[in-house]
């Protein structure tokens, strides 16, 4: 027996169900808990990239090859952004490193945010329809 099954539907997990969360409580809570704690061993970058992979898969999320692609690119965008720091350091060895790491700083957050924002985007579209198809309230 066939059933009518709309493409962009997200297929949760049954075991993941009550592991879905809304991709921008991520989000804020990306902004808003290095505030008050912040995590061993850079958590405050992987862990809400990780939670939003979960995510996705828990959710079933019809994009999530994409959301995983937005993180890698991510990933080598803050590469790209530590590599011409040192590129300039070198090149500028008169220059003092507190010179410029505010703005290495700025722009390393800057792409975390960037990609962090893209990812709860495209989730956020499956998510809609999950609560949708589920009649979430």
């Amino acid at each position: 027996m066939e059933r009518y099954r709309i493409i962009d539907e997200p297929r949760s997990k049954p075991w993941g169900e009550k592991l879905i969360v809304d991709p921008t409580i991520i989000l804020l809570a990306a902004i808003l808990v290095p505030l008050f704690w912040n995590p061993p061993y850079f958590g405050r970058f992987w862990l809400p990239a990780l939670w939003l992979i979960i995510n996705g898969y828990a959710l079933g999320s019809s994009t999530l090859g994409k959301e995983i692609a937005t993180i890698v690119g991510g990933l080598f965008l803050a590469w790209a952004v530590l590599w011409l720091t040192s590129v300039v350091r070198k090149a500028n060895p008169d220059l003092s490193i507190e010179a410029f790491l505010p703005y290495t700083r700025l722009l390393l957050f800057g792409v975390f945010f960037l990609t962090l924002y893209l990812v709860v985007f495209k989730q956020g579209r499956s998510y809609q329809l999950f609560k949708y198809v589920r009649g979430g309230d």
